[in-house]
């Protein structure tokens, strides 16, 4: 799926850099398959463990090109997401799945290349009852996700940038990545990383 721009070389790597403390840090989840990565503003989602009920009626409501953020309670014993959910928010246009729950079918889903990301697998299907609460601040392992933030989410990790600093946080992104393609011509020409950055050399 492509990126949106203007953010379409961002990462989250490139992100964290740049912007340091005015971005947080989502670990401890993982993609489905290497390589995945998801950009967009953050639809968030409040579950109940062991039930996906609420990401299905995400993915119906979902507009194209939005991150569904899924708060599961971090349920791990019973998959919230599958290969039929995944097929589901890929026809809507839906740029990533993100959640601290299980999944399951995670062949099929890397088949598929869609991105998801999460916290385990278990081959135990959800229940369908309880509904769910859309565009409601949600945490997800320590860290506070509103509907309109900005989520990248790729092999490096996931990273959230409030929607209020969104157009200063990508700037300082390009900002850095124009000086990190700067560092690559200086590398390719001989210099060292200890010229570039004006570390210390070792002590003979």
């Amino acid at each position: 799926m492509s990126r949106p721009r203007p953010w379409a070389d961002v990462s989250s790597a490139l992100l964290a850099s740049a912007a340091a403390d005015r971005v947080a840090v989502i670990t401890g989840l993982e993609p489905a398959w290497s390589g995945a990565s998801a950009l967009g503003a953050a639809l968030t989602v409040r579950g109940a463990p062991g039930d996906n009920l609420a990401l299905h009626q995400a993915i119906a409501q979902a507009r194209e090109n939005v991150v569904i953020v899924a708060d599961v309670g971090g349920e791990r014993e019973i998959a919230h997401c599958g290969d039929l959910l995944a097929l589901a928010a890929r026809a809507r246009g839906v740029r990533g799945i993100v959640l601290n729950g299980s999944i399951r079918d995670r062949a099929t889903i890397a088949e598929l290349r869609y991105p998801v990301f999460h916290n385990g697998t278990s081959p135990r299907g959800p229940t369908k009852r309880v509904p769910g609460e859309l565009g409601v601040p949600i945490e997800l392992m320590g860290v506070t996700v509103e509907s309109g933030d900005i989520v990248c989410a790729d092999d490096d990790g996931i990273v959230v940038v409030p929607s209020h600093e969104a157009d200063e946080i990508l700037a300082l992104a390009i900002g850095l990545a124009a000086r990190e393609r700067e560092y690559e011509a200086r590398i390719a020409a001989g210099e060292s990383t200890l010229e570039i950055f004006g570390l210390p050399r070792p002590v003979s």
